[in-house]
């Protein structure tokens, strides 16, 4: 009896085997380690492999994270620069700094000083991660991120609590500030902007750096040689060079 092998091959037209599309690697983040935990405050840490899959398109396979989403996009809110209700200034102080605001967005998505790109793995993870404690569209928390390299490995603080803004003993700068004098670079700073309104539906928060966080950029910057600054609002992020906070307004 005769034994037939039978070989299947995918072949283009141009007669030669078609090389199988390699899928995604997933965008996953592993259980952290806890550094510090203060009540509701936590600051976690992950060591992961410096993989292009971070700072690609492909998102986290998260239903918390998918179902904002989708409710962004039902309320007509997924717009590249978002459109929120602006309170009115009753001074002039609060004119001046709702004007520094909309420059510093317009320095963001101006593309010299700054540029808005739909999210990456890495901040959509930790946007999902924050998420994953707090309703965004129930609960609006901000967290603050530092992300570093070295050699092959990227380490990640996150730290966060369940008011609106994550207290200071959580921002993870004296953990970033060893690992820099231990050879460590410091990429980038990541925290996110919340939930706004636009009558009775959300609007996205604005991403880009408000007169509220410039000054303490400037400082992360000059003190432990930051390159970037991302803001995220979950579906777009800003970023924007170290170089160029400097363009940026602060506060009055």
């Amino acid at each position: 009896m005769r034994d037939f092998v039978v070989l299947a091959l995918v072949v283009t037209a141009c007669g030669h085997a078609a090389t199988p599309a390699t899928p995604p690697r997933a965008c996953r983040l592993p259980e952290p380690a806890i550094i510090i935990r203060d009540g509701n405050a936590v600051l976690v840490r992950w060591d992961v492999p410096d993989d292009p899959v971070w700072f690609g398109p492909t998102l986290p396979d998260d239903a918390r994270y998918r179902a904002y989403r989708d409710a962004i996009r039902a309320a007509g809110a997924e717009l590249a620069r978002p459109i929120a209700d602006e309170p009115a200034p009753t001074t002039d102080v609060e004119r001046e700094n709702w004007r520094r605001e909309r420059e510093n967005a317009d320095l963001a998505f101006g593309g010299d000083a700054g540029r808005v790109r739909e999210v990456h793995c890495l901040d959509a993870a930790l946007f999902a991660h924050q998420r994953a404690r707090h309703d965004e569209l129930v609960q609006p928390t901000e967290f603050v991120a530092n992300v570093l390299r070295k050699g092959a490995t990227l380490r990640i603080y996150l730290g966060a609590g369940d008011e609106m803004f994550p207290p200071k003993r959580v921002y993870g700068l004296d953990q970033a500030r060893t690992d820099v004098a231990a050879g460590w670079t410091l990429v980038a700073n990541l925290h996110n902007h919340t939930i706004q309104k636009r009558g009775e539906k959300p609007a996205l928060g604005t991403p880009s750096p408000s007169t509220s966080d410039i000054q303490l950029l400037r400082g992360i910057a000059d003190e432990l040689h930051l390159e970037a600054v991302w803001v995220t609002n979950g579906v777009f992020t800003g970023e924007v060079p170290a170089a160029a906070l400097a363009r940026y307004h602060a506060r009055e």
